[in-house]
């Protein structure tokens, strides 16, 4: 996952992907975010996405979304913490705000995020190791919901890219 965000060469060794979150309205939706970066010396950020239980996707079992040249990074969710949870996408809207591209997302539980920069990336992975399901949070501590997630140092195969254009 660091080669594809590292890397300023978009990956041309993968398929179209068959529903293009940087196009397509809710293409998003049922993933969970798991987590997000920013590196501020690249103008980057990178969002991680669990796709075993999106409606959209058939293949993968995750997904980055990288933006460059990030203008803003804007994130909304109530002060009170609540059980350990996965952060649902029940909404994703990607659009151009005069050169810019931006996504806005509606999570459940409540939180709303929104990014913007010159361009965005997603790529569809297939992480190794991680089983066919998503863990059940409610019944894990913290340690072990991570360990049947993708994370940032996941070995993974890339199976489907797109680029905003």
């Amino acid at each position: 996952m660091n080669e594809l965000v590292g890397g300023n060469a978009f990956s041309t060794a993968a398929d179209a992907v068959e529903v293009d979150p940087l196009r397509d309205v809710d293409a998003l939706q049922e993933s969970q975010l798991l987590d997000s970066r920013v590196c501020n010396l690249t103008s980057t950020a990178t969002l991680l996405f669990e796709l075993r239980t999106s409606l959209q996707f058939d293949v993968g079992n995750s997904a980055l979304l990288v933006v460059r040249g990030l203008r803003s990074f804007d994130w909304k969710s109530p002060v009170r913490q609540g059980p350990l949870a996965a952060l649902t996408v029940v909404s994703s809207v990607p659009d151009r705000v005069g050169e810019f591209f931006r996504l806005r997302f509606g999570f459940f539980p409540e939180a709303h995020f929104a990014v913007t920069g010159e361009l965005a990336e997603f790529y569809v992975l297939e992480c190794e190791g991680i089983g066919d399901v998503p863990p059940d949070y409610s019944g894990m501590d913290l340690k072990q919901v991570q360990e049947a997630l993708p994370s940032w140092s996941s070995a993974c195969s890339l199976l489907q890219a797109s680029r905003s254009r």
